[in-house]
């Protein structure tokens, strides 16, 4: 050992005992020697040729290890919000071992065996991502099959059926043994395969916390989700906390990465590895391959110190390429600070509250639908868009939802052991885009929206939309179908579990809520400490809660602010109890309200239950009358009020008013009427909106309070008038024509209203104003 070099007598120390764990009941003299000789080469063989670590950067901090790995672990499952080219991450392997391992001999060895093993090209020819699929003749968008488009579905019960689903993967899975063999080499073991050993391991390490091993090793083995979730989550696992409790632990994790965007990029490996002990956490790419790449090429580290946490990558003893300086540039510059952030609002134990999205669906397996369906109808559906709206936020929206609710439904049937597809009816169906994805992927439903849209006409017939009003009422029940849908169905969504409970035992619901409504008005926030839009979350789940369902929430991906969706699939009493329910329900309801329920009414309905029976009464309609007499349904044309439909002659008049305000002062400044020349013009003071409101009459303070928009909003629909900064309202100052911003087709086409109605008239020639100074200068539009 002392011939060896001084940086390879710890490696040479770290080898000898990787060979005798290896080949413990060794007793040949000879071929003990072979150990040692072996790792004499291969010590002095890492010291030439392995990569070296180099310490990028340490900030400062005061934190608990518990903050610092709570941290880590918002970043390990979800990088995603971090690098928004990341849909999310699979685990495919976890190993945990107790022993010292060396994280430069695991990236030499990813390097030499994984990257050099040919496994590049092999993959990338296998992986028919759409960006070549699309090369192919024969083939049409269309007709992409699903696993062509990315990975198979990942049971977590054994690597070796990972991508048994799917020959074309199998370079894949031989690449994933070979990271295996490194891992074992360094003394991992995967906790599926050896969750005895390690229930006992954790038992031994701290005898001090009683630990229930059956418990255990159960949710090592496959953890699942709480009771209160839809099905097993196939998700591997890392068990966080044992990192926390046991401070030799060490785990090492196989993952994939899945991309947003298949046609340019590829699902790729990566290699997690946490010391417990070191309080050092590594991220290291396992796959390279032609294709842009979705993380870092490069392979970094986390170390928390006493003051503070470093950022570290490997770099080769000769230097660092130019690729690799500017990956941990952007981990530096991205990544460092939303770890050094998350430390301090982590708690000290390290919990992490889980706050993610798509909670209750497999993401791999989301990812995988939404690019099918995204192909199959996103671009197809933007280029004929009839509607106003915008179609890029719309389409994709509803592609989004689509792939939850179908995922949702999949899960259900395989749970519940079903053999046709769920029906449904979305109430509030608006554009109806929802409803034509869902029957076109099997599920016959209806959907129900008080106003027609254009794009009605263009869907098939298996489409089924229908323009009408839905009250809450015995009249508007649907007990022949399984689920009710509220997307952003304002009114409607407080009513949407009633409704769902009152149709049939099996009803479920599956609503988005937006604006938040009451039964019969504006909901009034209950809890000062929270926003308007938690609180009014936590309401629809009280709702819920009392018509007798389980209430689910997760959080969809999708463009909008208002992403959070409650699911009410299984029911907290037995069928023979839904009379007893449905009075809970009415009492609520009418504790809500103020206004009560016909009693008359509600005996009759008791009545039916008990005489008609349970399968007969909930199938059948007992009264028009609404369950809130207060209720109203939206109209079917929604009135405009952005101040656009006011009188033109009170428009005038409140223009007029606030110009005569701004011109009691003056103010004048200099405005260029040519290239070379300027002219003096008083362009008056200014004054705040509160201000302005203050000295106009009531009569047209009565006409602005009947629009919604307001002073403001009418002043900035005459932005050529008024300038507004800061809630201070000035007039603007006249732009000539080589200034101006507005297309050459619009010159001209109105008449300047500082000609006609500014007291010093408009201080640019008629030749440069964008306006027309008088009618023989106005063209037509």
């Amino acid at each position: 050992m002392q011939k060896l070099p001084k940086e390879s007598q710890s490696y040479y120390l770290h080898t000898i005992r990787q060979g005798f764990n290896q080949h413990s009941d060794e007793t040949d003299p000879e071929r003990i020697s072979q150990i040692i000789h072996r790792a004499v080469e291969d010590s002095r063989w890492i010291v030439k040729k392995i990569s070296m670590e180099k310490i990028i950067e340490e900030l400062p901090l005061e934190a608990l290890p518990g903050q610092f790995w709570g941290a880590v672990r918002i970043y390990t499952e979800k990088p995603h919000i971090i690098n928004r080219r990341i849909c999310g991450t699979v685990n495919l392997w976890i190993g945990i071992s107790h022993e010292v391992f060396s994280r430069q001999n695991v990236v030499k060895s990813l390097e030499d065996k994984v990257f050099l093993h040919n496994f590049v090209d092999e993959v990338d020819k296998c992986k028919r991502t759409p960006a070549n699929i699309y090369q192919d003749e024969n083939l049409s968008e269309c007709d992409i099959n699903i696993h062509d488009a990315i990975d198979v579905e990942t049971p977590s019960s054994s690597t070796n059926n990972i991508l048994d689903q799917d020959k074309d993967f199998e370079p894949e899975l031989k690449q994933i043994d070979v990271i295996k063999d490194v891992l074992f080499k360094e003394g991992f073991r995967s906790i599926q395969e050896k969750s005895d050993l390690w229930c006992n391991k954790i038992v031994s390490q701290d005898k001090t916390k009683e630990v229930d091993e059956d418990d255990n090793c159960k949710e090592q083995s496959e953890a699942q989700l709480p009771k209160t979730t839809l099905v097993k989550n196939r998700q591997l696992k890392i068990p966080w906390q044992d990192l926390l409790d046991v401070n030799t632990l060490r785990i090492a994790v196989i993952r994939r990465i899945l991309p947003k965007v298949l046609k340019k990029f590829t699902p790729l490996l990566e290699v997690v590895l946490m010391d417990g002990k070191e309080m050092c956490v590594s991220y290291l790419a396992a796959t390279s391959t032609i294709t842009p790449s979705v993380i870092p090429r490069v392979n970094y580290s986390f170390f928390f110190t006493k003051t503070g946490i470093s950022l570290s990558y490997f770099t080769d003893k000769d230097g660092s390429s130019l690729e690799g300086e500017t990956n941990i540039v952007w981990v530096q510059k991205n990544v460092l600070p939303k770890l050094m952030k998350w430390t301090g609002e982590v708690d000290e134990d390290g919990t992490v509250e889980n706050k993610g999205s798509l909670r209750l669906v497999d993401v791999q397996e989301y990812n995988q639908l939404y690019q099918k369906l995204k192909i199959k109808y996103g671009q197809s559906l933007v280029k004929i868009w009839p509607e106003s709206t915008d179609p890029q936020k719309y389409v994709f929206e509803d592609i989004a939802i689509a792939t939850y609710l179908i995922l949702v439904w999949e899960q259900e049937r395989k749970q519940k052991g079903l053999s046709t597809h769920q029906t449904f009816v979305d109430l509030g169906c608006g554009n109806g885009l929802l409803v034509h994805i869902l029957s076109s992927e099997g599920h016959q439903g209806l959907g129900i929206d008080i106003k027609k849209r254009n794009i009605w006409d263009m869907f098939p017939e298996h489409t089924k939309l229908k323009e009408g009003v839905v009250e809450p009422s015995d009249k508007n029940l649907f007990p022949q179908y399984d689920w009710l849908i509220g997307n952003h169905s304002d009114e409607l969504t407080p009513w949407l579990p009633v409704i769902a409970a009152k149709s049939r035992y099996t009803t479920r619901f599956f609503v988005i809520p937006c604006c938040a409504h009451d039964f019969d008005c504006r909901y009034r926030r209950k809890c000062a400490g929270r926003s308007q839009y938690s609180d009014y979350l936590e309401y629809i789940k009280e709702i819920g809660t009392v018509c007798g369902f389980e209430v689910w929430q997760d959080k969809l991906r999708i463009p909008s602010t208002k992403r959070v969706c409650l699911i009410g699939q299984e029911r907290t009493y037995s069928a023979s109890q839904s009379h007893q329910t449905f009075q809970k329900i009415d009492e609520f309801i009418r504790e809500r309200t103020h206004t009560g329920m016909n009693n008359t009414e509600n005996q009759k309905n008791v009545n039916s239950w008990e005489s008609h029976g349970h399968k007969k009464s909930e199938h059948e309609n007992h009264t028009d009358a609404l369950w809130s007499e207060n209720f109203k349904a939206r109209a079917a044309v929604q009135p405009v009020r952005n101040c656009t439909q006011l009188e033109h002659g009170v428009r005038e008049d409140l223009v007029s008013t606030v110009a005569k305000m701004l011109m009691e002062k003056k103010h004048i400044i200099q405005v260029e009427v040519s290239k070379t020349a300027f002219v003096n013009w008083d362009r008056g003071g200014r004054m705040t909106l509160s201000d302005i409101a203050k000295r106009m009459e009531s009569n047209q303070l009565s006409a602005l309070k009947k629009e919604c928009g307001g002073l403001q909003t009418l002043l900035r629909n005459h932005k050529h008038i008024f300038n507004i900064l800061q809630r201070e309202v000035s007039l603007q100052v006249p732009v000539p024509e080589w200034k101006a911003t507005v297309p050459k087709t619009r010159i001209k086409t109105k008449h300047c209203w500082f000609h006609i109605n500014h007291v010093k008239g408009c201080p640019l020639p008629s030749q440069t104003c964008i306006y027309a100074h008088g009618d023989e200068d106005l063209k037509k539009s």
